[in-house]
């Protein structure tokens, strides 16, 4: 695929975001466009364009399922943000902070229809790249629901958490990667493996992710991280501990609702000292590679693709 300079591709990617919603109330075209210009990762729809390569495709082909894509993740934080109550987003403030809740529950809807009038753009396939976006949409939320329901339950197992992030991390990312896919052939075995590839990086990218809140600082990462403990948020590296070591965890979380940062000191300490966070990063590489193998399978592993891989994999932020 000629076109494939993924800076020239992300450069275009942010220019055309910024013309999606542009002729409306002011009080949604300026949150609208606050959030499409933030310095986000563009991860989803970096492995749209990927996907349509791998599959023989053009950029240009793909351009409307990842802004699509972009758009929808977008949407997703905005509605996640204000359930979490967090107040800071790609390093600055969370919709609902800068404006309030109603204006932030507005923009996301409105964004999810713009996201929608723009898969219409999509050259082929369009009735299949509508029910696989709608698909995902509904997962997500599912995930959602049932991260939140996990605030409130005492027990929750490895397995149910890894189920959780499967749909609202992993079916977004797969659904990227399809998308990519459908956008330049409707072949279903190179569909549904670029598919089941995108949801294993998604999982490998949110334990990846759950790990670095306890190792990154609010500034590394471009959000609040100190809430998810602060509201008993349950994640990987947490549930991992308390299986093993239930007792330490109790009281690292003790210290945390009085310092926070000591307290997250003593829970790198618990997972470094049992041999935890070793365990949860050959996990992260054991998902990366089954999903590589997945592709390799298929015919579809490019260097572009195993790059990408890598760079979940490594990532520090």
């Amino acid at each position: 695929m000629a076109d494939l300079n993924l800076e020239h591709l992300k450069t275009r990617l942010n220019s055309d975001l910024l013309e999606i919603y542009n002729d409306g109330p002011i009080s949604l075209v300026d949150p609208i466009n606050y959030v499409l210009s933030g310095k986000g990762k563009r991860i989803r729809p970096i492995l749209t364009f990927l996907s349509a390569n791998a599959c023989g495709g053009s950029a240009s082909d793909a351009m409307p399922v990842a802004l699509a894509v972009e758009i929808l993740h977008n949407f997703t934080l905005i509605h996640d943000d204000i359930m979490d109550e967090d107040n800071t987003r790609h390093g600055k403030p969370t919709v609902h902070q800068k404006w309030d809740n109603g204006t932030a529950i507005l923009t996301g809807d409105a964004m999810l229809s713009l996201a929608l009038m723009t898969l219409q753009k999509c050259p082929r396939n369009n009735a299949e790249i509508l029910k696989v976006f709608t698909n995902g949409l509904l997962a997500v939320c599912e995930g959602q629901a049932i991260d939140k329901g996990f605030e409130t339950m005492e027990d929750v197992t490895v397995e149910e958490y890894v189920h959780m992030i499967d749909l609202k991390t992993g079916y977004l990312i797969g659904m990227a990667a399809e998308l990519g896919a459908l956008s330049i052939t409707d072949n279903p075995t190179h569909c549904s493996a670029l598919c089941e590839y995108g949801k294993l990086v998604g999982r490998a990218f949110q334990i990846q992710d759950d790990l670095l809140e306890l190792y990154s600082d609010a500034k590394q990462m471009g959000k609040s991280l100190d809430s998810d403990y602060l509201l008993g948020k349950k994640t990987y590296p947490m549930l991992r501990i308390k299986e093993n070591k239930g007792d330490e965890l109790n009281m690292a979380l003790k210290t945390a609702g009085d310092n926070v940062d000591l307290g997250k000191e003593l829970i790198r300490s618990i997972l470094e000292k049992s041999g935890l966070k070793y365990e949860i990063e050959l996990f992260i590489t054991q998902i990366i590679n089954d999903a590589n193998q997945l592709l390799t399978k298929n015919d579809l592993l490019t260097d572009h693709l195993e790059n990408f891989s890598a760079l979940i994999h490594n990532r520090n932020k």
